[in-house]
């Protein structure tokens, strides 16, 4: 089993070279127009250190601490239930991330199959499942976050708990995404097969801790070049985490096609050509048998 270092480093080069499927983390982290204007407002520096799994879409502020960002959220502004407009804004966002997100997640396992990609069918097809997926949290934590307000004991046990429940259901649910696109299948299915794999441990776990430890170190420098570097770290952070976030997906949605055993993996070919492991290359029939085998190592190599 390849190490995390080396999968996170093939991620980036399957992220380079699907560079159009970063402008999905890029609009999702323009339209955190909260995070922009913490980062805006903030004057000093800033060095802060990130702890997160891919079990989302994920864009800069998957990477970078934001100033006076500590309190539990859950995406839609307590502020927004005294006020229509507001209200509206955040069930749009909402709604507009569950679409990218379904249209994002389908395209990358187009992209890693050698497929053109099929955002808008991938946004018909799973905007439910993902829609559920997005507002699910937020319909869970809205309460515990008015909660939260309360300037007591009661508020701080409320804070602890909301973190401690979001870290679980992050790792047990972080494959749900992939799965449901890998596998073609509903939401349930997805996030029960996440669950398996999660209590099963192994190279679920392996690879939850390593993905972890490499945000915690690449976080601190792409903190300190966003926030403290007035303006134009912002221009330079908000692009590099939507690289860097693709990257992390692309290398994920590997690795959990690699551990399922309902999934068809991707592997390149020779000639470094992705390809899917059901024999099929990213271009049309060469007229070649392509059924592939598993090799000692456990890959898969196509047959001459």
């Amino acid at each position: 089993m390849p190490s995390i270092t080396t999968r996170l480093s093939d991620g980036l080069d399957d992220a380079l070279a699907h560079l159009p499927l970063a402008l999905v983390p890029l609009v999702i982290a323009m339209l955190d127009a909260g995070k922009i204007r913490s980062v805006l407002a903030f004057d000093g520096v800033h060095v802060g250190i990130r702890f997160t799994l891919p079990a989302s879409v994920l864009s800069t502020w998957s990477f970078v601490s934001v100033p006076n960002d500590g309190t539990v959220s859950a995406g839609i502004p307590p502020s927004a239930l005294a006020e229509p407009s507001v209200l509206a804004l955040a069930v749009g966002g909402l709604l507009v991330s569950s679409a990218l997100a379904a249209g994002y997640f389908g395209s990358l396992t187009n992209a890693l199959a050698g497929e053109p990609y099929r955002f808008a069918e991938n946004v018909r097809r799973y905007l439910p499942a993902f829609l559920v997926f997005t507002v699910a949290p937020v319909v869970v934590l809205s309460p515990l976050v008015l909660l939260a307000g309360a300037p007591s004991a009661l508020g701080i046990a409320v804070i602890a708990l909301a973190l401690v429940a979001i870290l679980v259901a992050t790792y047990l649910l972080y494959a749900t995404p992939y799965l449901l696109v890998l596998r073609e299948t509903d939401l349930l299915t997805a996030a029960r097969a996440s669950y398996a794999l999660a209590v099963d441990g192994g190279a679920y776990l392996s690879y939850a801790l390593g993905f972890v430890a490499v945000v915690v170190v690449v976080s601190p420098v792409l903190s300190a070049i966003t926030v403290s570097v007035p303006v134009v770290g912002l221009a330079v952070g908000v692009p590099v985490g939507a690289v860097l976030g693709l990257a992390g997906n692309l290398a994920t949605m590997r690795f959990v096609a690699d551990i399922d055993p309902e999934s068809d993996g991707f592997d390149r070919g020779e000639d470094g050509a992705d390809v899917h492991s059901g024999g099929r290359p990213d271009a049309g029939d060469d007229g070649e048998d392509n059924t592939q085998s598993p090799g000692d190592d456990g890959s898969y190599h196509g047959k001459k």
